[in-house]
């Protein structure tokens, strides 16, 4: 995920352009990222996870959740 924005602790600039006039010339700049949402299981997701068996169920349940949020 690229960041959205720079953040530059040495005098408080925030700035899109990591190239910033803002940005102290020595400074360290911090990448900033958007929160991500998670998204859950779908209720029919979830009716299927349950007619697996109890060890693939929760195989399953992992792999989908890593599918949805990545």
């Amino acid at each position: 995920m690229k960041p959205i924005a720079w953040y530059d602790p040495t005098n408080g600039a925030v700035s899109t352009d990591k190239n910033s006039p803002l940005f102290t010339p020595l400074g360290q700049l911090l990448p900033l990222y958007t929160q991500r949402t998670w998204v859950g299981l779908t209720d029919e997701e979830i009716v299927y996870g349950y007619t697996l068996e109890k060890k693939f169920a929760m195989q399953y349940v992992d792999a989908k959740l890593r599918e949805k949020n990545s």
